[in-house]
């Protein structure tokens, strides 16, 4: 209970964007959890991963992936690729890895995320609607904007129902849009004429 605690206290300072605050507390539940559960417990494997999410967020990516990959790897073997608790690792790691530039190895871990939050738990569920944006903005760095503009368009609006317009999912789901738009109308305006001596 105390580990539970210290894990739950860590993740509200990281919704608060208090992140420097948050990873010692996580780091500490992550070791006690370890230490007193075993390394394939279902709260360790919780905390691996909200760790490995601490982490990308702070853009120390080399450190969040070895986590992410170990807690998708246990969920799978453990738990099945369809249980919830499998789904939110095999997302993470996907956005890591895009993050990375590793495109190629990102977007089948996105795409099935995605498919199984939206099979399992609706198209409105907060897990769906960050699966959706994750993927959009990977479709957005591969250059696949009319696909990417569908999915992050869906994130918004379910983001906006369901969140509210200033819950920090919907302004990241603004932003990506946003992002892909402005970089949507660059690819498609004329190159300027050279200029001419």
């Amino acid at each position: 209970d105390t580990l539970t605690s210290i894990n739950n206290l860590g993740s509200l300072l990281q919704d608060q964007g208090k992140l420097d605050e948050a990873e010692p507390l996580l780091r500490e539940a992550l070791e006690g959890m370890r230490g007193k559960l075993g390394d394939e417990h279902p709260s360790t494997l919780g905390s691996i991963n909200n760790l490995g999410f601490l982490l990308r967020i702070q853009g120390k990516l080399d450190e969040a992936e070895p986590l992410l990959r170990e807690a998708l790897e246990v969920c799978r073997r453990k738990l099945g690729n369809e249980h919830p608790s499998t789904l939110s690792p095999m997302s993470n790691l996907g956005n890591v890895l895009r993050v990375q530039g590793k495109l190629a190895e990102a977007e089948p871990l996105l795409r099935e995320a995605l498919e199984v939050f939206r099979r399992k738990l609706g198209n409105e569920h907060s897990g769906t609607l960050k699966s959706m944006n994750y993927l959009g903005v990977l479709l957005m760095d591969q250059g696949k904007y009319d696909e990417a503009e569908a999915l992050l368009r869906e994130a918004l609006e379910g983001s906006r129902r369901q969140l509210g317009n200033e819950h920090p999912n919907t302004l990241m789901a603004k932003q990506s849009l946003d992002a892909l738009l402005k970089e949507k109308q660059e690819s498609e305006s004329p190159a300027p004429d050279p200029p001419s001596d």
